[in-house]
């Protein structure tokens, strides 16, 4: 393991054991800084930071429910899923590198779309084992304008394997690109189990906001929270897809 995933692995370790359930008057850890708070349908917010001040370097994210804390994670600046830690159900996923086929922002840009393979180790109270990701995320030459900042919905397609080659979950739906901020966010999704059966998600952002704006830093979510709407547990950006139907690759 190289050592920036090796610090990026021992600082969501800190993270998982130090932050409480309820996170409240969250603070990056020391040397990053919080650029962006996202609120999203489905009683979900989440706040993205940096550290050591480089803006090419792994980007963190930390998802939040009206229950609180639900996962922390870490990915690079192209977007290959590095780690992350889940604290519904005290797993976590880190990269096996290196990636067969990584993600990559700039190809999807400069071609319309990028597929990807590769391996997560997940740790779970049960044990311990890899799974692999494969998929593709493509262009489709629509967008949309969600507060101010102009979108793009990409396709997406996502296969978790299972060591022995099942297919353990799958995904299909709609992400938004923004080219002015080299940042993806959530959106509809169609996600079929192992059981077969299909349930349909919903994290399209509402509040995209910046340093010194209104609701900057806050933990709480504002939207879909009464009983009848939430509900919805982030499931991290290796399971970020939207809008099903018509874009499927």
């Amino acid at each position: 393991m190289n050592t920036r995933l090796t610090a990026i692995t021992a600082l969501l370790a800190t993270l998982a054991t130090t932050l409480p359930a309820e996170a409240a008057g969250f603070t990056p850890p020391k040397g990053c800084e919080t650029f962006l708070t996202v609120q999203s349908r489905e009683c979900s917010v989440s706040l993205l930071w940096r550290c050591d001040g480089g803006d090419d370097g792994p980007i963190w994210e930390a998802n939040f429910s009206e229950g609180g804390l639900q996962s922390v994670v870490s990915y690079a600046a192209n977007y290959q899923w590095l780690d992350a830690v889940y604290m519904w159900d005290s797993s976590r996923e880190e990269l096996v590198p290196p990636a067969t086929d990584p993600i990559d922002l700039d190809t999807l840009i400069g071609t319309g779309i990028d597929t990807y393979d590769f391996i997560m180790r997940r740790s779970e109270p049960q044990g311990t084992r890899d799974v692999r990701m494969v998929g593709a995320d493509q262009l489709t030459g629509r967008s949309v304008t969600i507060d101010g900042y102009d979108l793009e919905a990409v396709a997406t397609e996502l296969q978790i394997l299972t060591e022995d080659g099942r297919v353990e979950y799958q995904s299909r739906g709609i992400q938004y690109l923004s080219h002015d901020l080299r940042l993806f966010f959530l959106g509809r999704e169609t996600v079929t189990g192992t059981d077969g059966v299909a349930a349909e998600y919903d994290g399209t952002p509402v509040d995209i906001i910046r340093p010194g704006e209104p609701g900057f830093g806050t933990t709480v979510p504002l939207y879909d929270c009464n009983p009848q709407d939430a509900g919805f547990i982030p499931t991290a950006p290796m399971l970020r897809q939207e809008e099903t139907s018509d874009d499927r690759i």
